[in-house]
C-alpha cells in the first residue's frame, strides 16, 4: 500500500519526529488500521514542518487536513 505524501512548506523539522510518534500511540490506542495510523501520523508530521521551531499540533488543523483526506 501507497500512501501519498503533502505537499508543504518547510520551515523547520523539530519536533516532527515526536509528533509522528505521539499520533501513531493515539491512533494505536484507538485500534485504528495500520494505513489510517501511517496516514494520520504523517500529515501531523508535516504539519508541524510548517512552524519554526518545536510547536504543538494545531488539533483543528489536524482534523480539517483528515477530513479532507479521508474525502
Amino acid at each position: 500500500m501507497e500512501i501519498a505524501a503533502h505537499a508543504r512548506e518547510i520551515a523547520d523539522v523539530s519536533g516532527a519526529g515526536d509528533t509522528v510518534v505521539s499520533i501513531a500511540a493515539l491512533c494505536l490506542a484507538l485500534n485504528l488500521s495500520p494505513p489510517l495510523i501511517a496516514s494520520h501520523s504523517n500529515l501531523g508530521g508535516g504539519l508541524v514542518c510548517q512552524h519554526v521551531g518545536v510547536v504543538p499540533i494545531d488539533r483543528e488543523e489536524l482534523l480539517f487536513e483528515a477530513k479532507k483526506e479521508l474525502g
